[in-house]
Formats: C-alpha cells, structure tokens, sequence
C-alpha cells in the first residue's frame, strides 16, 4: 500500500481546527505509512498552541508549518513541498473524518495504477436548522460532492473538491501546484484554484476518480446559513469564474468590451430580448437563486471591468 501524506491548512480557525484534529485521532491508520502535516497562513489567534497541544498527546507523526504569504493556494503549496509520501491528501480544517477515510483513498490507487488524483464524498453537516429557501442547487457552495455510491472516473468539468481530493505527488511535478492568483485570501470568499488544477490535469491526461467511501462531513456554521453570506459566496464565484478564465483565454481589449456588454445585456434581460414579461416577472417575484445569479453576474461584470483598465493603464 502506498504512503500518505494528509495536509490541512487553516487561518484563524483554532477552535474549529481543534475538532477536526480530534477527529483525526480515530481515523483508521493500522498498517500505514502517513503524516499529518498542518500548514497556518498566519493565523493571529491560537492555532499554533492547538496543533502543540495535538502534537503532545499524539504519538502518530505531526508536522507543523507556517506559511507566510496570504492565501489558500499559498498554503496548500507549502504543504506540497513539505510532504514527504507518494500520495498527497487534502482535508479541511472544518471537517469531520470518517474512520475509514484513508484506507477508502488509498485503495484506489492501489487497485488502479492508472488513476492519479481521487475525490471523495463531502457531506455537509448544517448546525443551524436550514431554512425553507435552501435546496439541493446551492449546496455545491458548501463543498458538497455526492455522486452517488459507485465508484467511477470523474470527467472534467466534473471534478473533486478541495476539502476531499488526493493526488499522486507525481501529479505536481508535471503539471505545477496550485495557482495562487485563485483561491481563499484571509477572509476574502474566491474560489476556483481547484477548478483550475483540474483544468491542468485533465489536459495533461490524467485520470481522476471517485470514492464514495472516502467520506467526510463538512461542518456549515450557523452564519453561513443566510442569505447575506451566500450572496457575497456567489458573487465572489463570479469574480473567481472571470480570473480563471482570463489566466487562459487570449482576450484583447475589444474582447472585453464585448464581454461586458454581454453581462450588461444578460443582467437587463436575462430570460432574452423576445421575452419582456418573462424578464419583468425574474425581477419582480424572484426565487431567491435567480437573486445568486444576478448577484454572480454582477461579481462577472465588476471582475471584468477591472481587468479591462488593467489592461489599459
């Protein structure tokens, strides 16, 4: 069986990272060759005394980094570099794991030598009761990945999410890390530095598979539970969706201009032109996931727009 490498980063989070360390002490690990290594992105609260606290109690191998420099991507790149094992993991520090989370990893690449990056099932766990407005379509904001209980390759765009996704080390020696202009900076809400690694993946030809038995739980706080942090969630995708694109398309200023107007257009009419009162009626009695995505336009458009006289200065 291979070696493992599981990496959780965190920033200000002590209290919450504590439980998720807790629950690492009853993941199954007989037989294994593994470290647990815990990257802080210049955490100011107590994290470093946590993970101290963790380490003395723990007899299993814990590795404790700082990373300096700001953001998510950043973190989990020092911990890339850090890792010592064939198999490089990636957890959340808002996690619970299933016991058997490892080993369910681990036997995918064991069976199949042909498969270099697995994601596993994320399962959200609401502390606050959700309310009647919430549904299925927004829950992939919580990092929800459930497809289904068999195992199978995942086709991009199809792709695992960060808080539950493997690698083999060998994986970032070809295609790079992880790009630090996406992802979580400190408390700002980006996103897509995973969309983007998969995206590179994919081209390089790798294949990507998914466990459903590697299993964690995804703890969501009661002040992710309301609307207001949705909102900022998806407009944040929409910035985060205009960054990832603008790393690989060749656009020139008219091709901006042409984009922004296009937002403009999608946000005035967004059923189209020939339909006015079907338009009317998405503003006038909205549900509240067409409000996400005027909000997403929105957070498209102002990415755009700064793009654009970046481009001219």
């Amino acid at each position: 069986m291979h070696s493992i490498s599981v990496i959780i980063c965190s920033y200000n989070r002590a209290n919450v990272l504590a439980e998720t360390l807790n629950s690492w002490r009853e993941v199954e690990k007989s037989g294994l060759d593994i470290e647990l290594i815990v990257v802080d992105n210049g955490s100011t609260d107590d994290t470093s005394e946590i993970v101290d606290s963790f380490q003395s109690s723990c007899s299993e191998n814990v590795n404790y980094f700082c990373e300096k420099k700001a953001g998510l991507s950043s973190a989990r790149n020092r911990g890339i570099l850090e890792a010592s094992k064939d198999i490089i993991a990636f957890a959340d520090d808002d996690i619970y794991f299933d016991r058997n989370w490892v080993k369910a990893l681990l036997k995918i690449f064991d069976e199949h030598p042909e498969v270099s990056c697995v994601g596993g099932k994320s399962i959200p766990q609401f502390e606050a009761a959700k309310p009647e407005w919430m549904n299925q379509s927004i829950f992939n904001v919580y990092g929800s990945t459930n497809s289904g209980e068999k195992e199978k390759v995942m086709v991009f765009p199809e792709h695992p999410y960060g808080l539950n996704m493997a690698f083999r080390k060998s994986v970032f020696e070809n295609i790079g890390d992880f790009n630090p202009e996406l992802g979580r900076i400190k408390n700002c809400l980006a996103s897509n530095e995973e969309v983007e690694i998969f995206y590179r993946v994919n081209k390089a030809g790798f294949t990507v598979y998914y466990a459903p038995k590697a299993v964690v739980f995804h703890r969501i706080p009661k002040n992710r539970v309301n609307k207001s942090w949705l909102i900022r969630r998806y407009y944040w995708q929409g910035r985060s969706d205009v960054i990832f694109s603008s790393i690989y398309d060749q656009d020139n200023k008219r091709d901006y201009i042409i984009k922004i107007f296009g937002l403009l257009k999608r946000l005035v009419f967004p059923i189209g032109i020939s339909a006015p009162v079907k338009n009317i009626k998405y503003y006038t009695e909205p549900s509240f996931k067409n409000e996400l995505e005027t909000y997403k336009l929105v957070g498209m458009l102002k990415q755009y727009i700064d793009v654009f006289f970046k481009n001219c200065s």
